[in-house]
């Protein structure tokens, strides 16, 4: 039997259907989707922009001044928008929007990743993201500030080397837009913010969570749309990530959190990103709660979750966290 459940803001329907775990493939297995697994283990390449020693290949690093640097945050040269902020209407259906593209590189070695970094270089990290996600969120030509990471190519990533990226533009997302809207009708009903109860909920429940310190908790969302999907929120009610001030508990939270993963799946490709509430939705604050997600790339969609809009994940998220916690040595067996 399949079990439908539905998100807890958005109601967004997810099937889970444990069977179709072991269905038969020749297409789809760890041999096709780890297609560029074996990278050069080096620490530097010639070839890569983002390596030390390379920074003729890139724009000049307009943030920091640093010659020895561990992260550094470098206009994007093949931006998906511009930068320049102009807007031009075209018609009603069609405007030019510009903003601002940039890339976080992350380390300086070419064969470092997020499975491999100790925890002091995720603090570096996001200490830089949450400087520059403050600055360009607080600049009024800016609406909304995406930021967002691909890893390997399944993920979207075109270059080994490990880095993020920041993107800023005048427009409101629907998907985000519209979470923020199911939140605020919980809030009205309710009086309370639908991820503090969610996170109340998984706090009794006992059965979700993969790990929490004291500021942020982790967990696998009860409707999760894939395999090993995690979320990663405050504990305290925040709305907004420029707001956020423990940043090395959340630094340590994401190195803990890709570690337990990777003991648990591997070196999987993934996507993570943010959800922060919109300047515009300031009416929501009391209503959302900002949250990274980590979304694996282990399984592919095919035409059913495409035509319907609903996803089907094998893995109940009670049995990935299981997972987790048993591979990493969490709980008695």
């Amino acid at each position: 039997m399949s079990e439908i459940r539905l998100d807890f803001v958005t109601k967004r329907a997810v099937i889970f259907t444990n069977i179709r775990e072991n269905k038969p493939t020749d297409l789809w297995d760890k041999n096709i989707m780890n297609v560029f697994e074996k990278f050069d283990d080096i620490e530097y390449s010639p070839n890569c922009p983002f390596c030390v020693g390379n920074e003729h290949m890139t724009p000049e690093n307009q943030y920091d001044s640093e010659e020895n640097w561990k992260v550094k945050i470098i206009p994007n040269m093949y931006p998906i928008i511009q930068t320049e902020m102009e807007i031009k209407s075209i018609n009603k259906f069609c405007y030019v929007s510009t903003g601002i593209h940039d890339v976080i590189v992350e380390t300086p070695k070419h064969n470092e990743t997020y499975f491999t970094m100790d925890l002091n270089q995720f603090n570096i990290i996001y200490e830089k993201i949450h400087k520059r996600y403050k600055e360009l969120i607080n600049n009024d030509d800016i609406s909304y500030v995406s930021l967002f990471k691909n890893y390997k190519m399944l993920g979207g990533a075109s270059l080994q080397h490990s880095h993020s990226q920041i993107l800023s533009l005048d427009a409101i997302p629907i998907k985000l837009n519209y979470e923020i809207n199911s939140s605020y009708e919980y809030y009205k009903d309710k009086h309370s913010c639908p991820y503090c109860d969610m996170l109340n909920f998984e706090m009794k429940a006992e059965k979700r969570i993969i790990y929490e310190n004291e500021y942020f908790i982790a967990l696998e969302p009860y409707a999760s749309a894939y395999k090993y999907e995690t979320w990663i929120l405050p504990k305290n009610h925040i709305s907004s990530f420029e707001n956020e001030e423990k940043i090395s508990y959340l630094s340590e939270m994401l190195y803990k959190v890709f570690n337990l993963l990777y003991n648990t799946i591997g070196n999987f490709p993934f996507n993570m990103y943010l959800n922060s509430l919109l300047k515009n939705k300031t009416e929501c604050k009391d209503s959302y709660h900002y949250s990274f997600r980590i979304i694996p790339k282990i399984a592919g969609s095919a035409g059913f979750e495409m035509s319907s809009g609903i996803r089907v994940n094998s893995i109940y998220p009670e049995d990935a966290a299981y997972n987790i916690l048993k591979k990493n040595n969490l709980i008695n067996i």
